[in-house]
């Protein structure tokens, strides 16, 4: 709690995949190889097939544990989720 993350999305499949993590809203640092000059804070990121993309999340409400997953059904149901704990 009370910390700022900074995380690199590498997507090596060949297929998009949109990136939903609860709870906190991402913002986009670098979408691809262009960096964001304004503010964009998304509930869902894409990162596209072979790309990358670079958020920020600011864990300072909402202690405890959650989950971000693709938001394609068929790849969250094969196990493409994951937990996050702020503590």
């Amino acid at each position: 709690m009370g910390t700022v993350e900074e995380w690199a999305l590498v997507n090596s499949s060949s297929m998009d995949h949109p990136l939903h993590l609860h709870v906190w809203p991402m913002q986009v640092i670098h979408d691809g190889d262009r960096e964001v000059t304004e503010p964009r804070w998304q509930d869902v990121v894409n990162v596209p097939a072979r790309g990358r993309v670079t958020i920020r999340v600011a864990f300072d409400d909402f202690p405890g544990r959650t989950v971000f997953h693709c938001h394609i059904l068929d790849h969250e149901d094969q196990g493409m989720m994951a937990t996050v704990q702020a503590i």
